[in-house]
C-alpha cells in the first residue's frame, strides 16, 4: 500500500511538471516544443502503465530491512542537502560544482549511501531566499527520504530517478510553508544550440563511463559535471547546469537503455525538456534531475513504442508475401 502511495505521488508530480510545460510553451507561441511535450507526455503514460504492470508482479516490501537501514539512509541524504547548501551558498561556488563534489566524495568515501548522499545533493542546490529556513531543508529531506526509501522498487534503472525524489521534495516543501517556487524569462533562442551541444556530449560521456568503463552511475555523473564546471569559464552558465542535467540522463542503467544510437536520442530529448521547461519551477532542487528522469522514462516509452511499430510493420508485410 505504501509502495501504491509513493508509485501515484511520483506519477502526479510528473503530471505536474509536464502540465506546467505544455502551458508554458503555448503561452509562448512556441508550437515546435508544445508538439514534443505533448509527445513526451503520452509516452510517459505509455511507460507508466507499463512500469506499473511490471512492479505489481515484483515488489515484496521487507520491513524489518527497511527498518534497519533506513535511519542511516536518511541521515546520509540530510547530511548530503545540508554540504551542498552550504558550499553553494556560503561559499558561494554554485549548486553544480557544489552537488557533484559532494556527490563524488560520498560515491569514493561512503559507497554504500553514495545515491543517498547524491538525491539530498540535489536539494542542497534550491535557492537560499526560498528555502531561507533550515527547517524548510529539513521537511524537504525528510519527503525526498521517504521517497527515496519507499521507492526502491519504483522506476529502477531510470536516469534522474534521485533528482526527481529531491524535486518532490522540495516542491512539496515549498508549498507547505508557503513560499512557492519562480516563475522566470524563457531560455534565450540564442543558447538553444550550446544547450544541445553541452547536453549531448555531457548525456553521452557519462553513459560511456558507466557502460564501457563500467564506472557505478554516481561516479560517472559526479565527475563529467564536475569536470564541465571546471573547464567551463562560469560554473553557473546555463550551459554547464544544462549538461550537468545531461549526467543524470546519462546514469540510465544499460539494461534499460542498451545501445548508444538510444542514449543519443535520450540526450537530445533532454535538452529539448531542459529548453522547454527552463522558466518553470526556478529556486527548486532537483529540477534537472526531474527534466532527466522525464525525458528517460518517456524516452524510453518512445522506443518501445517504435519498436513495436516496426515488429507489426514487419509482420504485416510477411503476411503481404505469403499471400
Amino acid at each position: 500500500m505504501i509502495t501504491l502511495a509513493s508509485f501515484i505521488f511520483l506519477i502526479l508530480t510528473a503530471l505536474l511538471i509536464f502540465q506546467s510545460m505544455l502551458s508554458s510553451t503555448i503561452q509562448n507561441l512556441n508550437i515546435f516544443l508544445f508538439a514534443i511535450v505533448a509527445l513526451s507526455a503520452f509516452s510517459l503514460l505509455f511507460q507508466i502503465r507499463t512500469e506499473w504492470t511490471d512492479l505489481k508482479g515484483t515488489v515484496k516490501t521487507n520491513a524489518a530491512t527497511l527498518a534497519s537501514s533506513s535511519a542511516y539512509t536518511l541521515l546520509a541524504l540530510t547530511g548530503g542537502t545540508y554540504l551542498t547548501f552550504f558550499l553553494n551558498h556560503s561559499f558561494g561556488i554554485g549548486g553544480v560544482l557544489a552537488s557533484s563534489t559532494v556527490g563524488l566524495a560520498g560515491a569514493w568515501a561512503v559507497r554504500k549511501y553514495a545515491a543517498a548522499i547524491y538525491c539530498g545533493s540535489f536539494i542542497g542546490m534550491a535557492c537560499s531566499i526560498i528555502f531561507s529556513n533550515p527547517l524548510s531543508l529539513l521537511l524537504a529531506s525528510i519527503i525526498s527520504g521517504a521517497l527515496f526509501i519507499l521507492s526502491s522498487n519504483i522506476f529502477v534503472g531510470y536516469g534522474g530517478k534521485l533528482g526527481f525524489m529531491a524535486f518532490a521534495g522540495t516542491y512539496s516543501a515549498s508549498a507547505l510553508i508557503g513560499t512557492p517556487l519562480r516563475t522566470i524569462d524563457p531560455l534565450s533562442r540564442n543558447l538553444y544550440f550550446l544547450v544541445l551541444l553541452f547536453v549531448i556530449i555531457a548525456g553521452m560521456a557519462t553513459y560511456v563511463l558507466q557502460k564501457a568503463l563500467e564506472m557505478d552511475a554516481v561516479t560517472a555523473s559526479a565527475l563529467v559535471g564536475l569536470v564541465i564546471a571546471l573547464l567551463f569559464p562560469d560554473a553557473t552558465h546555463t550551459v554547464v547546469v544544462a549538461a550537468f542535467c545531461a549526467t543524470f540522463t546519462g546514469m540510465v542503467s544499460p539494461v534499460r537503455v542498451s545501445t548508444y544510437r538510444q542514449m543519443f536520442f535520450l540526450s537530445v530529448l533532454t535538452g529539448i525538456l531542459f529548453i522547454a521547461a527552463f522558466s518553470l519551477f526556478d529556486g527548486s532542487g532537483g529540477k534537472l534531475g526531474a527534466i532527466a528522469f522525464l525525458s528517460t522514462v518517456s524516452g524510453s516509452g518512445m522506443i518501445t513504442g517504435l519498436k513495436l511499430i516496426r515488429k507489426r510493420l514487419q509482420c504485416s508485410n510477411e503476411k503481404s508475401y505469403s499471400i
